[in-house]
This record gives C-alpha cells, sequence and structure tokens, in this order.
C-alpha cells in the first residue's frame, strides 16, 4: 500500500487529463462516503425510533377499561396535589 506522500509524488507527475481523472474519483468517493454515513444515520434513527414506538404502544397496553373523564379529572388532580404539596 503506497504512502500518501507516495500517491501525493505520483499524482504531481501524472498529466493535466490524469490529474483532472483522480480527482473526479476522488469526489465521487467522497460523496460515496458521505451518502453511506448519512444511510447509516437515517437508518439508526428509524431503528431507534420503530423501538420507542413499540416501547410507547406497551405502555399503552392494559387490560382494564378505558377510565371515564370523572376517573380521569380526579386522577388530575391527584397528581397536581402531589406535584404542588408533596
Amino acid at each position: 500500500m503506497l504512502t500518501l506522500n507516495q500517491i501525493i509524488s505520483e499524482a504531481t507527475a501524472l498529466s493535466d487529463s490524469d490529474k483532472a481523472v483522480l480527482i473526479e474519483k476522488v469526489m465521487e468517493s467522497m460523496t460515496e462516503q458521505r451518502e453511506a454515513a448519512s444511510f447509516q444515520d437515517r437508518l439508526i434513527s428509524k431503528t431507534e425510533r420503530s423501538a420507542a414506538i413499540d416501547r410507547m404502544r406497551g405502555l399503552l397496553k392494559t387490560d382494564q377499561a378505558t377510565p371515564t373523564d370523572q376517573e380521569v379529572a380526579a386522577m388530575l388532580d391527584e397528581r397536581r396535589l402531589e406535584k404542588y404539596l408533596g
């Protein structure tokens, strides 16, 4: 494998047209790497998002009946008392 200094030495000896091709290939490589990293970031984010949604669904599952409006109001009152007095 060539060292960076060897690559630079070889590149400076190239013709102008070959240098242009080399630059184009390096730019393509950099773009591909950025796109791959961006895809990986999106994939991780999507996976994390899916896991969070699954956890939330699990939190919503219950065997109990849906509370009535009066029960919800009572729960909210209790929570407010706990929050401000406790």
